[in-house]
C-alpha cells in the first residue's frame, strides 16, 4: 500500500474514532403493565454529540376495556446547549392520529403546533416531557407539555417519587440515580405504570456504564 493511501485510511480511522469519542448514546426499556398484565413497551433513547442532545420515546399501549384500543405515542426533542430546540409529538388510536404537536424554537420563542393551530410561546425552554426520563426533576420545577401547550409542575411526594398533574390525569414518577425508574399512570379508565424492564433496571442498580443501559 503507498504512503498516500496509507495516509488517507489512517484520516479515515481518525475521523471515525474522534467521532465516536465524542458522540453516546444511551437506551431505557419500560414494560406497560396493569395488574400482572403486559400491555405494551416503552423505549426512551438519548443520543449526545457535543453541545447538542437528541431524545427519542415511543410506545404502543394496547388496552382491553370492554373492546380493544391500541395507543402508539411518538416524541422526538433536540436540546442544544441545554435549550430546546424542537420537539415534535404524535398519538394514535388505532393508527389513526389523535393529537399531534411540534415546537420550534426561533429565536427567544418558541412557535408551538397543536392539531393544526399554532401560537407562540415565551422562551427559553430547558426542559420537556422527552427529558424526564433522564432527568430527575426538583420539588416545584416546571416541565413544559408540548401536547397540553403549558407547563405542568413536578411536587416531591416521597423519596425520589415526584408527582405531575396533567389535564388527563396524575401520573407519579420514581427515579433512581437521576433516571427514572416507574412512572404509575392514573386515568378515569385504568390505572397503569411503565415500569423499567429488568436488565434495564439490572445495568442501572449494578452502576454498568451509561451506554450499557437497557442493551
Amino acid at each position: 500500500m503507498g504512503f498516500e493511501k496509507m495516509s488517507k485510511l489512517s484520516a479515515i480511522l481518525l475521523f471515525f474514532f474522534f467521532a465516536a469519542s465524542s458522540a453516546s448514546g444511551q437506551m431505557l426499556k419500560y414494560d406497560v403493565v396493569k395488574g400482572n398484565k403486559t400491555l405494551g413497551k416503552m423505549t426512551v433513547e438519548r443520543q449526545s454529540y457535543n453541545n447538542e442532545v437528541e431524545y427519542h420515546i415511543k410506545s404502543k399501549v394496547v388496552f382491553r376495556i370492554l373492546f380493544s384500543f391500541t395507543v402508539d405515542f411518538e416524541c422526538t426533542a433536540l436540546y442544544r446547549d441545554n435549550i430546546l430546540e424542537s420537539e415534535s409529538t404524535v398519538n394514535k388510536l388505532n393508527g389513526s392520529s389523535q393529537k399531534a404537536s411540534e415546537l420550534v424554537r426561533d429565536g427567544d420563542n418558541y412557535f408551538h403546533t397543536l392539531n393544526d393551530l399554532t401560537t407562540t410561546e415565551k422562551g427559553p425552554i430547558d426542559y420537556t416531557i422527552a427529558a424526564i426520563y433522564f432527568q430527575e426533576p426538583y420539588s416545584g420545577q416546571n416541565v413544559y407539555s408540548p401536547q397540553f401547550g403549558q407547563y405542568l409542575k413536578f411536587e416531591e411526594i416521597g423519596d425520589h417519587v415526584y408527582k405531575m398533574e396533567s389535564p388527563d390525569g396524575t401520573n407519579l414518577y420514581t427515579y433512581m440515580n437521576g433516571i427514572c425508574t416507574e412512572v404509575k399512570v392514573s386515568r378515569d379508565f385504568a390505572t397503569f405504570y411503565f415500569r423499567m424492564a429488568p436488565e434495564t433496571l439490572y445495568a442501572l442498580k449494578n452502576g454498568l456504564d451509561s451506554t450499557a443501559i437497557g442493551n
